[in-house]
């Protein structure tokens, strides 16, 4: 891959590329469709922010095969930069599949255990590209001591960093990093098990402004509750965003699009209630678009008056 790095870009993300097979299931019919997709919420979440107009980096680790060669050809082909990615080797093979279940109405999707290989060295290697950008987003499902290492690096080098916690990591996430973030972007099953976890009230699942008081050093949280609404705080105000009746084509992905769209609108200098709003049309698009990174939408797309 040749690509040459701008003086100055936008956000950098650091996250998981792999890929799986979505298996599409009809009631009593057995298999529709299966079919192979790159997955990661690295590669969803770089290519959700190009498509909405940053201009973004991407780091990731990935091997050496033709599939990942592919990969990272097709995040070019959306502006997204990958000249800085680790080519390693993936460990050995794992003898279990990984399934990700999202509802009868859902594909079923299928990939060998897709841990990272990042390692807190990895991340004291990146001040190239931290220096070269404004914004982090991070996908929280990385190596813990690698997010722990690269949060830190990146508050030295005055970036604002966001977290997309999806799903939360079997590894503990340090109090020492959760200072070095300024924004989250969570799902409400992250947050449910981090209430089992950490035995915090339940009530944060339904108030953001809790999970602030949870972890001062936040600026903003936005809660993606699936398809019904996203909630926003700044730790003193907060806002539901309902999503209403938009007719749910696919949720998959749904909080990384949340994720990349806040990062963009905040990228822009918006504040955060504005930002918020950005995210809910964005995800408004996505819910009733077919597919993961197709149905991903172009600013132009979104009904969006900011």
């Amino acid at each position: 891959m040749h690509q040459t790095l701008e003086q100055e870009r936008t956000i950098l993300v650091a996250g998981r590329l792999y890929l799986e097979l979505a298996i599409e299931q009809k009631r009593g019919r057995g298999v529709e469709k299966a079919e192979w997709h790159h997955a990661g919420d690295g590669g969803h979440l770089a290519v959700a922010a190009a498509r909405l107009g940053a201009s973004v980096s991407l780091f990731t680790q990935v091997g050496s095969t033709s599939h990942d060669d592919d990969m990272l050809r097709t995040l070019a082909g959306e502006g997204v930069y990958v000249g800085g990615v680790v080519r390693r080797a993936p460990a050995p093979r794992a003898t279990y599949i990984q399934e990700e279940y999202h509802g009868a109405d859902q594909p079923l999707a299928l990939s060998l255990p897709a841990a990272s290989a990042l390692t807190a060295e990895d991340a004291e290697g990146l001040d190239h590209l931290l220096l070269a950008h404004r914004w982090l987003l991070l996908d929280a499902s990385l190596p813990v001591d690698f997010l722990d290492a690269l949060a830190a690096r990146a508050q030295l080098c005055g970036l604002h960093t966001a977290l997309c916690l999806k799903k939360l990591p079997q590894e503990h996430i340090p109090r020492r990093t959760w200072k070095n973030v300024d924004y989250v972007v969570a799902s409400t099953r992250a947050i449910e098990t981090m209430v089992r976890k950490a035995n915090w009230p339940p009530a944060v699942v339904h108030d953001a402004r809790l999970l602030c008081g949870m972890l001062p050093a936040l600026r903003g949280v936005l809660i993606v509750r699936a398809t019904s609404d996203l909630l926003v705080s700044d730790g003193r105000e907060h806002q539901r965003l309902p999503l209403g009746d938009c007719a749910v084509v696919h949720v998959r992905g749904v909080c990384s699009v949340a994720a990349a769209a806040l990062v963009v609108a905040l990228s822009e200098e918006r504040g955060l209630f504005e930002a918020a709003r950005f995210a809910h049309a964005a995800v408004r698009f996505y819910i009733t678009h077919e597919g993961t990174r197709a149905a991903m939408p172009l600013r132009r797309e979104m009904e969006w008056r900011g």
